[in-house]
């Protein structure tokens, strides 16, 4: 931590020194006021008894509910785009492998789901070869070990296909399941439990991909939400929990999801969608060196995202 450099990674601001007069006997709260202050707690702010007005100003009537975010993730959200591009470079690497992929792969502890998340538009730049074929070494391995009666928790793999709002309509869905069925076996997914074609932008396929997903996890299941970078993880578990939670406001996730490759920095535990004690975790994406986009300014990954309907074009070629 340092608070030196505001524009350096772990600056913070000094607190300000307390009034000395903060434990005096007028700032105390009267013992049959603390239930009151014990219901305004829970709305999320406390009433000032002496001056109710003032309070009621401050507060517009009602707790606005809005997540407090850091400068990062204001700025992503609202501007789509990094506050400091040099600061972001200074950020630590995430050793996805170390973190993660040691807790996918275990013999041991809570049953695991793997939701890998693939970019329909660019299935082969998104598709992370080197983490199927991880785990499925793992679940063969694991399966062998359950078999013999030794401890074996065998990873359940759920592929699930983003962004098929960008789609063509004409497309078949059954050819486009069995062409992603193959080139998934070929990429290293050998054994896959589920294939779900979702859109977090138009609700498509969400409710049986959440039903699936609980079926899976079962009561104290941890599921994985692993993928490249921009494949639409953030977007998606924004969706899912909506989903789950039947459109309340109450229950809707808010991770921070922008067109920025690598917004999400860490692991996080992601609420309201899972019952009992079962846990959903969203992960940093992964990097693929051979994809084009990553090597590419954030201006000209603008003028090469897609963001409406492909649709086919047809040529004609003549031929001397």
């Amino acid at each position: 931590m340092q608070d030196s450099d505001a524009k350096h990674p772990g600056f913070f601001v000094k607190p300000s020194s307390r009034d000395p007069s903060y434990k005096s006997r007028g700032r105390l709260v009267p013992i049959a006021l603390e239930s009151q202050v014990s219901s305004s707690l829970k709305k999320g702010f406390v009433e000032d008894s002496e001056n109710p007005q003032t309070s009621a100003a401050s507060t517009g009537g009602k707790f606005s509910g809005r997540p407090v975010v850091c400068a990062r993730c204001h700025s992503l959200r609202h501007y789509g785009k990094v506050k400091d591009p040099t600061v972001e470079n200074l950020l630590p690497e995430f050793d996805f492998y170390h973190a993660v992929g040691k807790r996918l792969v275990s013999a041991s502890g809570a049953r695991s789901v793997v939701l890998l998340v693939v970019d329909a538009v660019d299935f082969d730049g998104s598709f992370p070869r080197r983490l199927a074929k991880l785990v499925t070494e793992a679940i063969d391995e694991n399966y062998t070990n359950w078999k013999e009666g030794k401890s074996g928790n065998v990873p359940r793999v759920v592929l699930v296909i983003t962004k098929i709002d960008l789609l063509p309509t004409s497309l078949s869905p059954t050819r486009f399941e069995h062409w992603v069925r193959q080139r998934a076996r070929d990429g290293g997914a050998g054994v896959i439990k589920k294939v779900h074609f979702v859109s977090a932008v138009k609700d498509w396929g969400l409710k049986d991909l959440v039903e699936d997903v609980k079926e899976l996890a079962g009561a104290r299941g941890h599921v994985w939400t692993v993928g490249m970078q921009n494949a639409g993880k953030s977007t998606l578990l924004n969706a899912m929990g909506k989903c789950a939670g039947g459109g309340s406001e109450a229950k809707v996730i808010h991770l921070t999801e922008a067109p920025v490759p690598g917004t999400t920095l860490g692991i996080i535990r992601v609420e309201g969608v899972l019952p009992g004690n079962a846990k959903l975790f969203d992960t940093p994406g992964l990097l693929n060196p051979n994809q084009i986009t990553t090597r590419l300014t954030r201006d000209e990954q603008k003028l090469v995202q897609i963001t409406k309907e492909l649709k086919p074009r047809t040529y004609r070629i003549k031929v001397c």
